[in-house]
């Protein structure tokens, strides 16, 4: 079954533009779009079930400029 996460990403420097074009070359990221608030990017990626996501979290910590990445796995009762 495809999966949803959404990752709020909060940054420590470089510009959130700069940033989510790199998020979005992330395998697995469907979508990254700038913010204004107490996160910088929302992210949002699609996969089969939901094993993929804390991975995805740590790619998402290696780029440069990321401080924070909070994942939030959409639960569909």
């Amino acid at each position: 079954m495809l999966e949803t996460a959404y990752f709020l990403i909060t940054l420590g420097h470089r510009t959130p533009a700069e940033v989510a074009r790199a998020v979005r070359r992330v395998p697995g990221i469907t979508e990254a779009v700038v913010t204004m608030g107490e996160v910088d990017i929302i992210a949002i990626a699609q996969m089969e079930g939901t094993r993929g996501f804390p991975a995805l979290t740590e790619e998402l910590k290696k780029i440069d400029g990321v401080a924070t990445v909070t994942a939030c796995v959409v639960v569909r009762p």
